[in-house]
């Protein structure tokens, strides 16, 4: 009900409606975000439409010199220490969302599938479940983008087999067909030259795969907004439902002790980081300008809250309802 500071911020209905949501919203302390994580997944409301965070554990990169273009690893771990963050570690958490909208169940990305590190994968160890979600009762699955902690959960570890085979599966175009292009297996890196091989094995052998350009509304309320840059194809996804709003922003930014904090700072993992930079910096001038509500893949648990000035810098403030 607090937040580090003891400061309750939003328990009025004035300041829920500048977050864009319904119920009452207050910041979590480090405890209430541990038992969060723990429970596995929580839930909310964007007017009428039922959204719930599901956690999917972290990933504990201690290459501190890998992650921000040109920063020396000390940079790093200072960023990590201002925000009280461990420094032992860059904590990569991964978290994707569900949501019920128009009689449908629809998941936004697929989580690691347990197939990347071993502090990752609670989703497909019993965490969709306890979430309430389950292969067959997935109508859609919507695709922010292709990498790994994205996709892999939508494919079963040892067989590529389909996890949501009764779904229809969502993908940018540009996006689809940047990765089963097959000229573009020998241009890619060799550190990722597998994924390459794994989804032209896989997407284009799947009948319920469905390209969309970005110009027409996914679900009732729900959106994909053209954010380029981490990806060729990246989209964000825009929930809305009356007057509520959530922009749940995919990899367009991650881990906001670090690239929150510094918007100069560029992503290593990025495709394009000019255009990922413009991306980021856009969507975080738009959070701010429109108090609207934010959900991030990386932006530990609960991933949900708002993004606010700090001096000359910004800050992520975690919420739950």
């Amino acid at each position: 009900m607090v937040n580090a500071t003891r400061r309750e911020f939003l328990a009025s209905s004035a300041g829920v409606a500048a977050l864009g949501l319904s119920g009452q919203v207050a910041f979590l302390s480090s405890a209430e975000a541990a038992d969060l994580r723990e429970k596995g997944y929580y839930s909310y409301t964007v007017g009428d439409i039922e959204v719930t965070s599901i956690y999917d554990g972290v990933w504990q990169n201690d290459n501190f010199d890998s992650i921000a273009t040109g920063i020396p690893g000390d940079d790093v771990r200072s960023a990590l220490a201002r925000a009280g963050q461990t420094t032992d570690y860059i904590p990569i958490e991964f978290a994707f969302t569900a949501v019920k909208t128009g009689g449908k169940t629809i998941l936004l990305d697929a989580g690691t599938g347990d197939q990347l590190a071993p502090t990752a994968g609670l989703a497909a160890r019993g965490g969709l479940e306890a979430a309430g979600v389950t292969p067959d009762n997935v109508d859609m699955v919507l695709i922010s983008h292709m990498h790994p902690d994205h996709i892999f959960g939508l494919m079963e570890k040892d067989t590529n087999a389909q996890v949501y085979p009764n779904a229809e599966i969502l993908v940018h175009e540009a996006e689809y067909d940047f990765w089963t292009d097959p000229s573009i297996i020998e241009q890619l890196p060799e550190r990722r030259r597998g994924l390459a091989q794994r989804i032209q094995a896989t997407f284009p052998t799947w009948e319920n795969v469905t390209r969309f350009d970005a110009k027409t509304e996914l679900a009732p309320g729900v959106r994909a907004v053209e954010s380029f840059g981490h990806a060729p194809g990246h989209v964000t996804f825009h929930i809305s439902s009356g007057d509520d709003q959530l922009m749940l922003i995919g990899d367009a930014l991650i881990v906001p002790a670090l690239f929150l904090a510094n918007l100069d700072w560029q992503l290593a993992f990025d495709a394009d980081k000019d255009q990922a930079s413009e991306t980021r910096k856009a969507i975080v001038a738009q959070a701010v300008a429109d108090n609207m509500a934010i959900g991030g893949y990386h932006f530990g648990f609960p991933n949900m809250g708002k993004i606010e000035k700090d001096g000359a810098s910004h800050v992520f403030l975690p919420a739950t309802v």
